[in-house]
């Protein structure tokens, strides 16, 4: 199993300032800063470096709550990463969708941490991969709920709403299953939707959570049929990160999406060019730090 690749914290340096009316000067995170727990007050999102797959942690209010976890391989890295900012349990941990890139690091991380609860899909995926995480799940004996549209979570003060998938009878494609989470935080809003394409966006769009975003995780990887015109028009991202493996066999992120996010105004962060992004949100302001400056 790979080694760790965490960057030492020292390189963590904040690239921009983002108020979510504006912007303000850039300025630098202190030595050691990327190795402290997250501020009181704020609501931290820190997206990842897995390489070609998810994993985002949120932070808020003493809550730890893990979204995705790359590749197996990426297993350690994310333990090692959580560590560093501070986790020492997993208030719940979301299964975007059941696909390896999404999953396949949770086995290190419930032999690592508590885990309370465990947030599925509910969409059924019998992968090699996806079962050796259930057999983890049972040995740690979370409590495992089914996410769909219409739940609403509160995870350390910030409002978590899953806006998708729908209640009923899912779509034909896991992708489009993908669980969609709204964080709100005063006036920020954060959205988290794994591998939405066409469809999914779709649900969400005509949905009752439309508006304009403070961050928007980049949904399948900046795939060509996700981000489209329609899901972008209604949930108008400030800050989209991409999380893609340098070099990856899918063109991920396609010309085309990153088109439709420059046309919509947002600024990009991706894995593959600035590493960890982390995204603290506090005061009405969301500052952006990478640890690939």
């Amino acid at each position: 199993m790979n080694p760790p690749r965490r960057l030492p914290p020292v390189v963590l340096l904040l690239l921009v300032v983002a108020a979510l009316t504006g912007c303000e000067p850039l300025s630098a995170l202190s030595p050691g800063a990327g190795s402290q727990p997250p501020p009181a007050g704020a609501l931290v999102v820190s997206f990842i470096d897995v390489g070609q797959g998810d994993s985002v942690l949120v932070q808020s209010g003493g809550k730890s709550y893990l979204v995705d976890a790359g590749k197996p391989q990426e297993g350690p890295n994310v333990v090692d990463f959580l560590r560093s900012r501070g986790v020492e349990k997993l208030d719940g941990i979301v299964v975007s969708n059941p696909d390896a890139d999404h999953i396949g690091g949770f086995v290190d991380v419930l032999d690592a941490f508590e885990v309370s609860t465990v947030y599925l899909s509910g969409d059924p995926k019998g992968t090699a991969t996806y079962n050796s995480f259930l057999r983890g799940v049972r040995d740690e004996g979370s409590t495992v709920e089914e996410s769909r549209s219409g739940d609403v979570y509160d995870w350390g003060g910030t409002e978590a709403d899953v806006i998708s998938p729908p209640p009923g009878a899912l779509f034909s494609e896991t992708n489009d299953n993908s669980v969609g989470i709204l964080l709100t935080f005063g006036t920020a809003r954060v959205l988290l939707a794994g591998d939405a394409e066409k469809k999914g966006e779709e649900y969400m769009s005509v949905g009752p959570h439309t508006g304009p975003l403070t961050v928007l995780k980049v949904t399948h990887h900046g795939s060509n049929t996700s981000s489209t015109p329609l899901f972008l028009s209604r949930f108008k991202p400030r800050i989209a990160v991409i999380q893609v493996g340098e070099d990856n066999s899918y063109g991920h992120p396609t010309p085309q999406t990153l088109r439709r996010l420059q046309t919509v105004g947002a600024k990009v962060f991706r894995n593959d060019e600035h590493g960890d992004v982390i995204v603290t949100i506090k005061d009405n302001k969301a500052d952006v730090a990478v640890t690939e400056p």
